[in-house]
């Protein structure tokens, strides 16, 4: 029995010990510059990219994620449509590299949407409808806008969803 509760302290001391050695913590703000424009509209469906704006540090000035490394990005797109239903966008953050090359998972992203013409497609298509028909019923084809995120956008409520331990160069 004291063996198995030797072992078990031991355990729970390397746990702790190697527990504080992380120089990348969960949480922390990660700056990401959208390169490419990206709209919900059906002609522009343009695979966008992503980098990192600024170098990520550790208390003690090493680069951790350098400036400009690609950052992996999750698209879900909704094109406008009739009804005057909105195009909508939501881009995710998944993950980007390290300085060592392994994988720094992500959270956050953003999303938009356009103009939402829902009261003028169905005021003008009930009531154009009643007035002038059939004709009057083609205004229910009126659509929404379309969702727009300019390039050069600044993400940041992007973080860190774990902790990591990254190898620096010149460091033990």
């Amino acid at each position: 029995m004291r063996t198995i509760l030797t072992l078990i302290a031991s355990l729970l001391v390397v746990g702790a010990a190697t527990a504080q050695d992380f120089n990348l913590r969960s949480g922390q703000e990660v700056r990401v510059r959208l390169l490419t424009a990206v709209s919900s509209s059906k002609n522009l469906q343009a695979t966008p990219t992503a980098i990192v704006d600024s170098n990520i540090t550790d208390s003690e000035g090493n680069i951790l994620i350098s400036r400009g490394t690609n950052v992996e990005l999750l698209v879900d797109a909704q094109h406008r449509k009739g009804l005057g239903k909105a195009g909508f966008i939501k881009l995710d953050c998944l993950k980007t590299t390290a300085v060592d090359g392994q994988p720094i998972y992500l959270m956050g992203g953003v999303a938009a949407s356009g103009k939402d013409r829902e009261g003028l497609a169905i005021g003008l298509g009930v009531g154009g409808g009643i007035v002038v028909f059939p004709v009057g019923f083609f205004c229910l084809c009126i659509k929404g806008e379309d969702a727009y995120i300019p390039s050069n956008t600044i993400l940041s409520n992007i973080v860190i969803d774990d902790n990591y331990r990254v190898r620096v160069s010149g460091a033990n």
